[in-house]
């Protein structure tokens, strides 16, 4: 995968991750609370609403670290091979650890969170041993 294929379809699972949590909100709240400043105080959610939220949360917190890198190794033209499968698995992995939290296995989502976060360690070795930096 190269990266900028990487960085489309890490744009592309946010913004389902996003998407998921919206219409969740609305089809347990109700339409009329995405438009309304008038919301009660603390409203009580699901379980299941709450690992919505924070999928997203950890989705967009991930994306702090992962997407500079995916986009250095982009723009500096790396080409190896190794590299580009490190960045298939760092998809790979978000996308595993996503579906993981929302089936609310924390044990199980571990592997998956590893198997992105180590891919993209490789990926910041890979940019440092290219010497372009």
């Amino acid at each position: 995968m190269t990266f900028t294929a990487a960085l489309i379809a890490f744009a592309i699972l946010t913004m389902i991750l996003l998407s998921n949590q919206i219409f969740f909100t609305y089809a347990t709240q109700g339409f009329g609370y995405g438009f309304s400043s008038n919301r009660k105080g603390n409203i009580e959610l699901s379980p299941l609403a709450v690992r919505i939220a924070n999928t997203y949360r950890n989705q967009v917190e991930a994306s702090a670290y992962l997407v500079p890198v995916l986009a250095v190794a982009a723009l500096i033209g790396l080409q190896s091979e190794s590299a580009q499968f490190a960045a298939l698995l760092i998809i790979v992995g978000r996308v595993l650890f996503s579906v993981l939290y929302y089936i609310g296995w924390p044990f199980a989502r571990v592997p998956a969170f590893g198997l992105a976060n180590l891919s993209a360690l490789y990926l910041v070795y890979e940019i440092i041993v290219s010497g372009v930096l």
